[in-house]
């Protein structure tokens, strides 16, 4: 029986997300500002102020393509044992960020099963391994991890997947997928 599943899980916003999205205004209105003292510099230039005017208008609308940048969403996307998780930015563009086959898969479990999290823990600061979270925040959902290899180098992904999808994934790795009860 094939299996096909998709699940869009949005991002929260985080501190690191406010401080660039301030950081980006605080850059509007000083590159703004810099412009209205070059215009008030070469006022008796004609066509400095309309030029000015549009260079203002750019900057802003820099400004908020940047910051709408920030709107993640993350789409899981499982068929059959391949999963795919794919980053949407602005519900407008979309790039590929992971694709795995969960035969491949030595662990996925609960971030929080005390009783198969250890390798996750014990490997959180190793400089040997990668994680990969593609989560929607804190308190949005259950949260798994996966231990994969991905050309050679051991992943940890993090990501919220649906009870359906991860009784999927484990009908295809029952041996190395752990449901939390």
């Amino acid at each position: 029986m094939d299996v096909f599943m998709e699940y869009l899980l949005s991002r929260k916003k985080d501190s690191k997300d406010i401080i660039i999205m301030a950081a980006i205004i605080a850059a509007g209105i000083l590159l703004s500002l810099i412009v209205v003292l070059l215009i008030l510099m070469f006022v008796n230039v004609p066509g400095v102020s309309s030029i000015g005017l549009l260079l203002i208008a750019g900057v802003w609308y820099g400004a908020v393509i940047l910051m709408r940048r920030r709107n993640i969403e993350w789409e899981y996307i499982l068929t059959n044992s391949y999963f795919d998780i794919d980053k949407i930015m602005a519900k407008s563009s979309r790039k590929r960020v992971l694709s795995i086959d969960f035969k491949d898969a030595a662990l996925v479990a609960a971030v929080d099963d005390d009783s198969h999290n250890y390798e996750f823990k014990g490997n959180q600061t190793s400089k040997n391994v990668k994680i990969m979270d593609f989560t929607g925040g804190k308190n949005v959902g259950e949260t798994y991890f996966i231990d994969i290899r991905v050309n050679g180098e051991r992943r940890f992904v993090i990501f919220q997947p649906t009870s359906k999808m991860i009784e999927a994934i484990k009908n295809f790795n029952p041996r190395n997928v752990f449901i939390k009860e």
